[in-house]
């Protein structure tokens, strides 16, 4: 440091202050110990600035799989949110494995984040590793939950946004030529059995559900089963953008067309949608305002007024599109 400061002209005050970025700096000054820094291959030690300062700027974030690009795009978003207060995010993936997610939450709390990201691989198998991290730092859970375990909770009303399907479906669509079908993901996750418990709260416990996992395989898996099963035209309701998409192209493959024989509509509304064709028919989880209230809770140290955890669910938005468009 004080070499950088000889070389610049200016105080180890100054350089410690610029490095820093705790205090504002005369934009000449900072611009000249960035050089100086620079020409001298000068890099700050962030594991030493974070015990002086007992923040090490850095956030967790613990994805069940990166297969699912729903969760690539929410990682992206949050990097986003958490770009202006200068904070890192650092992503693992539990690769669909209790053991994989707890091995992660061991290794942020090691690293001294200051706060955790998880958006839980099981709605009950994952109790252990939420709790653990709730315990340890202020952690988050995001998308899905785990009930019980002292953490933070931030997600779309996965109920909500079954409801407007409903409305969608029963304003646009002639049931009588193209009856429901849901296909989503077993309820092993919070937001797989909350899209089940809505479907079926809203079309009727007796309409058929075909239940396998959150990916474009099980989507063309359960078109092959509909196909198979006599099914020639419907109004097909997925739990997740990635199913439907797996979904139509196997209908299309097989020659029928979307929307004209089977309507098809997804849940998530980023992500893989853009590469849908026909364009994609979604309830849309608003992640920029789901980013920004954890980077209001990370902010806040993830303390709350009433030290109780936060609950908070966000009202989800239908997005038509041609997949299945609005009543002609």
């Amino acid at each position: 440091m004080a070499d950088v400061a000889r070389r610049a002209g200016v105080s180890t005050a100054t350089v410690s202050r610029t490095l820093s970025g705790i205090r504002a700096v005369d934009p000449d000054l900072q611009s000249r110990v960035l050089s100086a820094a620079d020409a001298l291959g000068y890099r700050v030690n962030l594991v030493g600035r974070a015990l002086r300062q007992r923040r090490s700027s850095t956030v967790g974030l613990i994805v069940p799989d990166f297969e699912n690009p729903f969760f690539s795009s929410l990682a992206q978003h949050l990097t986003k949110a958490f770009a202006a207060p200068g904070i890192d995010l650092l992503v693992f993936s539990a690769d669909s494995s209790i053991d994989r997610e707890l091995r992660g939450v061991h290794s942020f709390i090691g690293r001294q984040v200051d706060a955790l990201v998880i958006i839980p691989v099981d709605e009950v198998e994952s109790a252990a590793s939420i709790s653990l991290a709730a315990s340890s730092v202020a952690t988050i859970q995001l998308d899905r939950r785990v009930p019980g375990t002292g953490a933070h909770s931030v997600g779309v009303s996965n109920r909500r946004g079954m409801r407007l399907v409903h409305e969608h479906v029963h304003s646009a669509v002639d049931l009588a030529r193209q009856p429901v079908a849901f296909v989503g993901a077993m309820p092993t996750s919070s937001s797989g059995h909350e899209r089940l418990d809505g479907f079926r709260r809203w079309f009727g416990a007796d309409e058929p559900s075909l239940l396998g996992s959150f990916d474009a395989a099980w989507g063309q898996e359960a078109a092959t089963r509909l196909i198979a099963d006599g099914w020639t035209s419907g109004t097909i309701v997925t739990a997740a953008d990635v199913i439907a998409i797996g979904l139509m192209s196997r209908l299309q493959a097989a020659g029928f067309s979307v929307p004209g024989d089977f309507r098809v509509i997804g849940f998530d509304g980023i992500g893989m949608v853009r590469l849908a064709s026909p364009t994609l028919t979604t309830v849309r989880q608003p992640v920029e305002s789901m980013s920004q209230a954890i980077r209001e809770l990370v902010e806040s140290g993830g303390q709350t007024a009433n030290g109780e955890p936060v609950s908070k669910r966000i009202k989800p938005q239908l997005v038509l599109g041609a997949s299945s468009p609005a009543a002609g």
